[in-house]
């Protein structure tokens, strides 16, 4: 077994890409399920959902910045934010499409977050375009 931390998160990106497509692909199969009108594909979409959530959630460890870049704390937070709204907004969709109460909060919270990491990127790159 490699002992190799890059060659390790190069295997762990590309595991978690398979993950997102397979889960991606559940959400698609469900929606379109749901649109024809087939019962029981709450499972389908709760598990495809969930899936790209858990993925979005892990976002910030896996593109992490190299230390010795100036802005690698930004580069940093703005990926764990982002991860994180991601997997909220993700989540409210999903309480939204299935009418579960509460998915227009989260929904919300997702969103206003992604607003918020929005602002941070864009700081970021203008930042990094003046250096």
């Amino acid at each position: 077994m490699d002992k190799d931390p890059q060659t390790f998160s190069a295997r762990l990106r590309r595991f978690m890409k398979m993950v997102a497509v397979m889960g991606g692909a559940l959400v698609l199969v469900a929606l379109v399920l749901k649109l024809a009108g087939v019962h029981y594909n709450d499972a389908l979409l709760t598990t495809g959902f969930g899936t790209l959530a858990i993925v979005a959630f892990y976002l910030g460890k896996l593109f992490p910045a190299k230390p010795d870049t100036p802005m690698a704390q930004i580069w940093n937070f703005g990926m764990t934010l982002t991860g994180y709204s991601l997997a909220a907004a993700l989540i409210g969709l999903l309480f939204v499409l299935q009418r579960w109460p509460g998915g227009k909060m989260v929904l919300a919270i997702g969103g206003g977050s992604l607003l918020l990491t929005g602002l941070i990127w864009l700081f970021y790159f203008l930042r990094r375009d003046k250096q």
